[in-house]
């Protein structure tokens, strides 16, 4: 879990916060995670700061934030619609059937430049003969590089023509 610290009223003390967005240059990825709504919208602000300076595409990674409200949700349009005047997309990773429906209700999805990269699920092997798990997340995991690499492109397409 990534920590941040904040100074406190008393003496001079730290409280340590478990960061909910937080932001790596290399790739460019924006993390998100637990719980995020307006009451914690201060707390993103650094890493939303350091993302706009992006010099390449940015991945929002979704998988571990389980809850959010329209807040977040905007900080990303507004974080988009920046990217998008340098010509540079946003990957929405993995994000929880719950959060999907908030990024549909927004319309987050619907914004030329942005793109949703929604969980592929590995077949199940249930019979004699059929590809051992690693063999199964193997083709998995092509297919899905497979199925970005299309996405991305038609993304950067439509990008050009908006």
């Amino acid at each position: 879990m990534r920590f941040s610290s904040s100074s406190c009223a008393r003496g001079g003390a730290f409280v340590r916060f478990a960061a909910i967005v937080d932001y790596v240059e290399n790739p460019s990825t924006l993390r998100c995670s637990g719980d995020e709504d307006r009451s914690t919208q201060a707390r993103r602000r650094t890493a939303l700061t350091r993302a706009i300076k992006a010099q390449s595409d940015l991945v929002i990674d979704l998988a571990e934030l389980s809850w959010a409200d329209a807040s977040l949700m905007l900080d990303f349009v507004l974080l988009a619609r920046r990217l998008r005047a340098e010509e540079r997309l946003v990957v929405l990773r993995l994000p929880q059937p719950q959060i999907v429906a908030l990024i549909e209700m927004v319309g987050l999805d619907r914004l030329p430049g942005v793109m949703v990269e929604r969980p592929h699920t590995a077949p199940v092997a249930s019979a004699p003969g059929v590809p051992q798990p690693a063999a199964i997340a193997r083709t998995a995991s092509v297919a899905r590089s497979a199925s970005v690499a299309r996405t991305v492109t038609v993304a950067r397409l439509r990008l050009a023509h908006a």
